[in-house]
């Protein structure tokens, strides 16, 4: 069993991220369950066009999203909004929350994953704990 689970989230999924959820739950000994969601960064060009804070609106939204996904799915989770690239942001997360696992959604592989690479492939590569992905 693990101490900490980190769940990374990208919200095209909440029923595998619910299932995930369900699963880090099962698999918790003693510790926390990390819900996470990376958002892009805005380019410089299009913040001058927005207002000054839809940032903070975005991760405050984000924040309120990911806490729905988990309560529906029953689980108790820390929830945790990062800015920036995906899968380095989930590494450090995993790292900075000395995670023993990351469970991780992947999807049904393109051309253009195979590639470059998919978020959940970067992951297993580089992270430092088991990685479990779900499809």
């Amino acid at each position: 069993m693990y101490d900490n689970i980190l769940v990374p989230a990208d919200f095209a999924h909440d029923q595998q991220t619910i299932e995930s959820l369900q699963k880090a739950e099962k698999l918790l000994s003693n510790g926390k369950i990390t819900l996470l969601h990376v958002l892009d960064d805005i380019p410089a060009y299009a913040l001058i066009e927005l207002p000054d804070d839809i940032e903070v609106d975005h991760i405050a939204s984000a924040k309120a999203d990911l806490q729905a996904i988990a309560d529906k799915a029953g689980v108790k989770a820390e929830i945790e909004v990062r800015k920036g690239g995906s899968y380095a942001n989930i590494i450090e997360s995993a790292e900075e929350n000395e995670a023993g696992l990351i469970i991780i959604n992947s999807h049904r592989p393109g051309l253009k994953d195979y590639l470059l690479g998919s978020t959940a492939a970067k992951v297993v590569r580089h992270a430092q704990c088991p990685v479990l992905v779900e499809r």
